[in-house]
């Protein structure tokens, strides 16, 4: 389907729940302001979310969608939704919202990629090539407000920038896709004292007993901010260090998106789907008979991210910070 793009002066932009799954829908958030750089842009997203776009440049409203509220909220909402009259509905979560809500224009629920187009990023923006945009260079679209950068810039501000800064985010919404906590503090003991590195932990609320756990031996050569960054400042934090340690997690995602080096650690889940996209990135993980499996639960107790050694992840770590940028 080709658009009229002078008749579009009005998006709705449906994104996603999951933190790391948004992220990866802001190219193509990217491509629709930049096609339509006077149109008034929408997103619906999930609670996680509202945070990454509530002082986005190119939003003009964020509509707070929870998949568990009630139908007669669903209702109502889809009433809203139909008095502002969108032009053109981009949907990500392939829903019925488009068609419930009316547009001139709306993407397809039905319509799939080829199996050529893998990685979910590219998922995301081969939807819009199917409304005749073209999305050849779309980079990720986070937008970082300037009071977020003076919050992080105060709390890192003495360290040495001639010293690796090393993020690490060992945590992960499932416990699954969580590398050994005893492996990452192994780990970061090597960075401390084998290569000098001023080390960052970072995470939500729900990851700082984790950490306290993994930096207890070296807890003042750390700088902890579990529990202390919202999504904004998590990404300009990230996007200050020379280097992020991660599982298959929102920050690989959100590291990407400030142009961060990704060092990601892979278990039940595709890389090919959802691994870092930067050309100097590093993925590991072991290539066992049962991974990826994709599911939530495992019952070979946790194998394919028990098998990744600390030697395997500190050489890949020397490597990429060799050149720091």
């Amino acid at each position: 389907m080709q658009i009229d793009k002078s008749k579009v002066k009005k998006i709705l932009f449906i994104s996603l729940s999951n933190i790391g799954d948004i992220v990866l829908t802001t190219p193509a958030m990217r491509v629709l302001a930049e096609n339509f750089p006077d149109a008034r842009m929408d997103i619906m997203v999930g609670p996680n979310g509202v945070e990454l776009f509530k002082k986005h440049p190119a939003v003009y409203k964020v509509i707070m969608y929870d998949k568990h509220i009630l139908m007669s909220d669903k209702r109502r909402l889809i009433k809203k939704l139909r008095n502002v009259k969108y032009d053109l509905i981009v949907d990500m979560r392939n829903s019925l919202f488009p068609f419930l809500v009316g547009a001139r224009y709306r993407t397809s629920p039905i319509k799939v990629p080829p199996k050529t187009v893998i990685h979910k990023k590219q998922q995301h923006l081969w939807k819009l090539s199917t409304i005749g945009l073209d999305v050849s260079d779309a980079p990720f679209y986070i937008h970082i407000p300037q009071e977020d950068d003076d919050y992080i810039k105060r709390i890192i501000t003495g360290l040495d920038r001639r010293r690796p800064i090393v993020a690490i985010t060992p945590g992960a919404k499932s416990d699954i896709k969580r590398w050994p906590k005893e492996r990452y503090a192994e780990l970061t003991e090597r960075l401390i004292e084998l290569l000098n590195a001023q080390v960052i932990m970072a995470g939500d609320t729900a990851d700082s007993i984790l950490i306290k756990d993994i930096i207890v031996p070296f807890k003042n050569n750390i700088i902890d901010l579990s529990g202390r960054t919202t999504l904004c400042q998590l990404a300009s934090l990230l996007k200050c260090c020379d280097l992020l340690i991660t599982n298959d997690s929102a920050p690989l995602h959100i590291a990407g998106a400030v142009g961060t080096k990704v060092l990601a650690i892979f278990g039940p889940t595709d890389p090919k789907l959802y691994g870092p996209t930067g050309g100097k990135d590093c993925i590991i993980r072991e290539k066992l008979n049962c991974s990826p499996c994709g599911k939530a639960q495992c019952q070979f107790k946790h194998q394919c991210m028990k098998s990744v050694k600390v030697d395997e992840v500190f050489k890949a770590v020397k490597e990429m910070l060799v050149n720091k940028k």
